[in-house]
């Protein structure tokens, strides 16, 4: 073997555990939501089921195990993301712009320093961020009485979106910064010496050259706002979003339908990367067109026009969606093969835990203790340790407390 092939070799297995650590929680996690079982889980298997997207279950021992459509704590916990989310994406943006295009004004003595100062928020912990929020607002809110200002400094959805701007904000910072690196400060020039007010240059010349930071500066800052749970903890106050909404029902157990949530979120994302891929080559295959047609029209000679045939190529992802459909077959083969589908498969389950828990209650009913069980005996009574205080000698050399 060749050591180039060695080397490709190697390179490729590396590829190969880099993505299938970074992705195969999420995959794991996806296929749990269709198993009927009330833990998520793949192995034991109970049966495919849509339940966690839809209204949960009953479980055997009464309790209510709501889905994705009727949990009404996530329901609201969404609501309230997408709230904080367009509320910071609304100040992160305007401020991040506002800072960088002041970079560019300042003088190069004081660039370093203003930066410096400009990114400083993004070096704070988030707890930091959210308690000095809080206890700032709550002090305004204390000076203003009882009213509005009172309401609005005690609204966890108000602070948030606060707290969540200070350190965003500077996200947004430098992806302004980034973009107006490249910037020709000549053109502005040009447009004020040929009559153009500040406002026209902003609109018309700046603005128009910003649209794509303003666009990735706008997603990033949802993102971050979306997913946040270090300063939002603090600074939600009563209210909740999606990300501390999660955190309590982890502390209590998960649900299959925080998993039914998690491939909502992932096909979401999927479709919205997909359609602004579609988009976005099918703009650059168009401009190449047009570039083609300009190109043959002022074109003088007849071998440009010539119609060139371009050849068939294989999509750079074929093998990953091949390998998806085969797993994606087999698994379906083995579902149906074994009958581990239908409402047939989870009423049969569902009996069985049942009759497992009542088997369990009847055992701990036959095995209830008597009074003297329970007042002395091998069973735990107070007979070996009833009298454990009545020692004199028990504090005798206790020195206290520090």
């Amino acid at each position: 073997m060749k050591p180039t092939y060695f080397i490709n070799f190697m390179m490729g297995m590396y590829i190969f555990i880099f993505f299938a650590y970074l992705f195969g929680p999420l995959i794991v996690m996806s296929i749990t939501a269709f198993n009927s079982a009330e833990f998520p889980s793949i192995s034991p298997w109970e049966c495919f089921s849509f339940r966690w997207f839809n209204e949960g279950k009953i479980a055997y021992d009464g309790q209510h195990l709501a889905g994705l459509l009727s949990d009404w704590r996530l329901h609201d916990g969404i609501i309230s993301s997408l709230i904080i989310g367009a509320g910071v994406v609304s100040l992160s943006v305007p401020i991040g712009m506002a800072a960088a295009i002041v970079l560019t004004q300042v003088r190069s003595q004081l660039r370093d320093i203003y930066y410096s100062i400009s990114i400083m928020p993004v070096l704070f912990p988030g707890v930091i961020i959210g308690i000095s929020t809080v206890v700032l607002w709550d002090r305004i809110a204390g000076l203003g009485g009882d009213g509005f200002i009172s309401d609005v400094g005690r609204n966890g959805i108000f602070l948030t979106i606060l707290a969540q701007t200070c350190f965003i904000s500077t996200y947004c910072f430098l992806i302004f910064v980034a973009r107006l690196q490249r910037f020709d400060q000549t053109q502005e020039e040009a447009a004020l010496d040929l009559g153009a007010t500040q406002t026209q240059v902003f609109f018309k010349i700046l603005v128009p050259y910003l649209m794509p930071a303003i666009a990735s500066a706008a997603v990033i800052a949802f993102l971050f706002s979306f997913e946040n749970y270090n300063t939002t903890v603090f600074s939600i106050l009563s209210d909740q979003t999606l990300t501390t909404v999660i955190a309590s029902k982890v502390r209590l157990g998960i649900s299959p339908a925080l998993s039914a949530l998690a491939l909502t979120i992932i096909a979401l994302t999927i479709i919205a990367a997909v359609t602004y891929e579609i988009l976005r080559r099918r703009s650059e295959k168009k401009y190449a067109q047009s570039q083609e047609i300009f190109v043959k029209e002022k074109a003088a000679s007849g071998r440009i026009n010539k119609e060139y045939k371009a050849g068939f190529k294989v999509p750079k992802g074929i093998v990953a969606i091949l390998l998806v459909l085969v797993f994606a077959t087999y698994g379906a083969t083995q579902i149906v093969k074994n009958d581990l589908y239908g409402q047939s498969c989870i009423d049969a389950a569902d009996q069985e835990k049942k009759s497992k828990f009542l088997e369990q209650l009847q055992t701990l009913e036959s095995n209830e203790l008597t009074e003297e069980e329970l007042s002395g005996g091998s069973l735990g009574g107070t007979e070996d340790y009833g009298d454990i205080f009545g020692d004199p000698s028990l504090f005798q050399d206790f020195g206290g407390f520090d």
